[in-house]
């Protein structure tokens, strides 16, 4: 999930920056930054150097949930692959089945923002992503946050694996 907006990186994108003292310090709301699955992302849909609006605009793989309302939401969802296809079309639109190719799949820019989710406190105001690693950086152009494009496999030998 990414929580936008276009005036601040309100959580659910429905308040107002002013209503988050922890987003006017520059870190990350409560329920992005206790979220167990690392699954939400929190920053700019209007900022071509937010990794949201890559999601959003350029991957699209972040969609808003049932479009055919206008509501223009400000939370974004990066559909689920395993749900029946019939139930995404409905809640996400046609947009599906294109969103979850690509991430299925990913570009190499594409893994390196997913790898950025869950992974600082501070709200990243846009990334970069190198031939080896996602790199976050603060509204100051700080890095805050690097962390690998593809993690080690370490593989246990025989004698150490937890077998029974």
């Amino acid at each position: 999930m990414a929580s936008s907006s276009s005036t601040s990186p309100a959580a659910a994108g429905i308040e107002s920056a002013s209503s988050y003292p922890r987003v006017e310090t520059g870190t990350v709301t409560r329920c992005v930054s206790a979220c167990v699955g690392k699954i939400r992302l929190q920053g700019w849909i209007d900022d071509p150097r937010s990794p949201v609006y890559y999601l959003v605009h350029e991957e699209q793989v972040a969609l808003p949930s049932y479009p055919q309302f206008g509501t223009e939401p400000n939370v974004y969802y990066i559909p689920p692959r395993w749900a029946p296809r019939k139930y995404l079309r409905q809640m996400f639109g046609p947009g599906v089945d294109t969103a979850i190719a690509k991430y299925t799949n990913p570009s190499r820019t594409l893994l390196g923002v997913l790898q950025l989710f869950g992974v600082t406190q501070k709200i990243l105001y846009s990334y970069e992503v190198t031939s080896t690693d996602a790199v976050g950086y603060d509204e100051n152009g700080v890095e805050v946050v690097r962390v690998p494009i593809d993690e080690p496999v370490v593989v246990r030998p025989e004698q150490h694996l937890n077998i029974t």
